[in-house]
C-alpha cells in the first residue's frame, strides 16, 4: 500500500524546514552551537502556542535578512528540549533571549515584526561600547547631552573590563557606554585603571551633584547593571517616553517637572529650572522620592493622564505619581 505524505508532515516528522534560515537548537547541541556565534537571538517556543505561530513568519523573514550581517536567529522547542529551556528559566512562550560570546546577554526587548527584529538586532551586532582612542573622542561625549557610563582600562584581560563589557552588551539599547584602553588617556582625565564611572556631559553639570560618580561595588555584571540604573540619571535626569521604565525602579514615588526642556537650543533656561528641582531633590535625598524633568510638549499624552490637556509653555508643571499609581498635580506655581 502506498501512502501520500505532505512536505509539512515530513518537516514535523524529521524536525527540519526546507529553506529555513532559522537554526534549530536542542538539548544536545545548544552549548556547542551557541558558542559559535558572536551575537545570536534565540526563540524559546512551543508548537501549540498561538503567539509563537504568529511570530514564526516574521522571525523567519528576519533570519533571512540578518544572515548576511551576520546575526543568526535560532529556536528551541521547549516541549521537546526541556533541559535547556529550564536552565534559562523559560516559563512563557515565545521567550526571546540574546546571547553574546556564548553566554546569555539580555532578554530581547524589541519589536516582534520582521523590520523591528532586524533593526533591533543590527544595533546589537555593533559594538556595545565605543572606544575612546584619543582625547577628542572623550570630549565629543562631554559636549553631548546624555550621561554615559565610561570604563577606564589598560587592556581587555581584566575582570573589570569583562564585567563592564557584559553590562554594556545588556544595556546598550538604553544607555551610552564608552571605554578607554590607554593608561595615558585615563591619567589625563583623572581616572585610575579598571575604574568605571557615570560621566555627566558639560551641559548637565550642576553644583548639586558631582560631575562623575565612580562605581565602588563588586565586580559583578548584575550588581553593576543595578548601580547604573540607579545612578545614571543623577538627582533629576530627563525622562522621555523611551527611558521612562528606568525611572520606575526601586518602587519610589516619582516627582516630574514638565516644561520646555531643550539642552541644545536653550541650555540656560533648561538648567535654571532643573537646578531648582535638583536643590529640592538634594534636600529630600533620603525622603523616598525620585525626581526628574520632562519636555511638556513631547509628553502631552502622559500629561493628559493628569488631566492637563494643554500645558502652558511659559510655566513649569509639577506632578507626583505615587507607588499605587495615584496622580497628583501641584496647584501652586513652581518657582
Amino acid at each position: 500500500m502506498m501512502y501520500k505524505i505532505s512536505i509539512p508532515f515530513l518537516c514535523l516528522l524529521f524536525g527540519f524546514a526546507f529553506g529555513s534560515d532559522v537554526l534549530v537548537f536542542t538539548d544536545a547541541n545548544f552549548d556547542t552551537n551557541i558558542k559559535q556565534h558572536d551575537v545570536i537571538l534565540v526563540e524559546f517556543y512551543a508548537p501549540w502556542c498561538g503567539h509563537c505561530q504568529r511570530l514564526a513568519p516574521e522571525y523567519e523573514a528576519a533570519a533571512t535578512r540578518l544572515k548576511d550581517v551576520p546575526v543568526p536567529l535560532a529556536k528551541v522547542d521547549c516541549t521537546a528540549e526541556t533541559n535547556v529551556c529550564g536552565r534559562f528559566g523559560v516559563s512563557g512562550y515565545p521567550t526571546l533571549k540574546i546571547f553574546k560570546g556564548g553566554e546569555f546577554s539580555a532578554d530581547y526587548q524589541g519589536p516582534r515584526d520582521t523590520d523591528g527584529i532586524v533593526k533591533y538586532m543590527k544595533t546589537k551586532a555593533g559594538p556595545s561600547s565605543r572606544l575612546l582612542a584619543e582625547d577628542a573622542d572623550f570630549n565629543r561625549l562631554l559636549d553631548g547631552v546624555e550621561p554615559f557610563i565610561a570604563g577606564f582600562f589598560t587592556d581587555e584581560s581584566s575582570q573589570a573590563y569583562r564585567v563592564f563589557k557584559k553590562a554594556a552588551d545588556s544595556l546598550n539599547e538604553d544607555f551610552s557606554f564608552a571605554h578607554s584602553l590607554s593608561a595615558e588617556l585615563n591619567s589625563r582625565h583623572g581616572f585610575e585603571a579598571d575604574s568605571i564611572a557615570v560621566v555627566r556631559p558639560r551641559k548637565l553639570r550642576s553644583k548639586f551633584e558631582p560631575d562623575t560618580e565612580a562605581y565602588a561595588g563588586s565586580m559583578d555584571a548584575e550588581t553593576l547593571k543595578q548601580w547604573i540604573g540607579a545612578n545614571v540619571f543623577g538627582l533629576a535626569g530627563q525622562r522621555t517616553a523611551s527611558n521612562s521604565k528606568h525611572f520606575n525602579v526601586g518602587g519610589l514615588p516619582l516627582v516630574t517637572a514638565y516644561y520646555s526642556v531643550d539642552h541644545q537650543r536653550n541650555a540656560k533656561g533648561t538648567n535654571y529650572w532643573r537646578n531648582r528641582l535638583m536643590k529640592i531633590a538634594k534636600k529630600h535625598a533620603v525622603s523616598g522620592l525620585r525626581f526628574c524633568i520632562a519636555n511638556a510638549e513631547s509628553m502631552r499624552q502622559e500629561l493628559a493622564e493628569f488631566g492637563v490637556q494643554t500645558p502652558d509653555e511659559q510655566k513649569v508643571l509639577v506632578t507626583i505619581r505615587d507607588t499605587k499609581g495615584r496622580k497628583f498635580v501641584m496647584a501652586e506655581e513652581f518657582r
